[in-house]
């Protein structure tokens, strides 16, 4: 473990601590659109396991959805693009799910975050960007979603010298 206290940011502040050998937190960010169409914004932390591929990764999450979740479907394809001014690889995948007898629609982009000597050593931390709505998404939604998605600029990655 490193013994190397860091400042560990908070939108209400920051603390104190250990690097955690992984952060896994979740924000959840809560909207109303112009039309008074509430929906949400997750963002999730979570690591490969090792040898894992982002497409193993969705598989198993697939797996575990639908053996837990009423109602859970796969929706489209996924894509594959870039995002956001470091143009980093994104899988995207949308997916759909009952709860409390209603259906949440979902577009999720899983971004690959660049090697980084201290916050991704492996080159295997993902950040999952999700939108999510009852019924079907508006196009303010969506919009909003995309320019989240293409504004994420990552932790600089250390300078190389050749």
């Amino acid at each position: 473990m490193n013994k190397t206290p860091m400042t560990y940011p908070l939108n209400e502040g920051t603390f104190t601590t250990l690097m955690p050998q992984e952060d896994q937190s979740i924000n959840i960010l809560r909207y109303m659109d112009k039309d008074n169409n509430q929906y949400n914004i997750l963002i999730n932390r979570t690591t490969l396991e090792q040898g894992q591929t982002v497409d193993d990764f969705c598989e198993k999450q697939w797996d575990k959805m639908k053996r837990f979740v009423p109602g859970f479907e796969v929706e489209g394809k996924n894509l594959r693009h870039e995002i956001g001014p470091a143009k980093l690889q994104v899988l995207q995948t949308a997916n759909k799910f009952l709860e409390d007898g209603a259906w949440v629609r979902q577009v999720s982009s899983i971004v690959t975050l660049p090697q980084h000597p201290q916050h991704n050593p492996d080159s295997r931390n993902l950040l999952v960007f999700t939108l999510a709505v009852y019924n079907d998404f508006t196009e303010a939604q969506r919009k909003h979603y995309v320019r989240i998605i293409n504004s994420f600029i990552p932790v600089e990655t250390a300078m190389s010298i050749e």
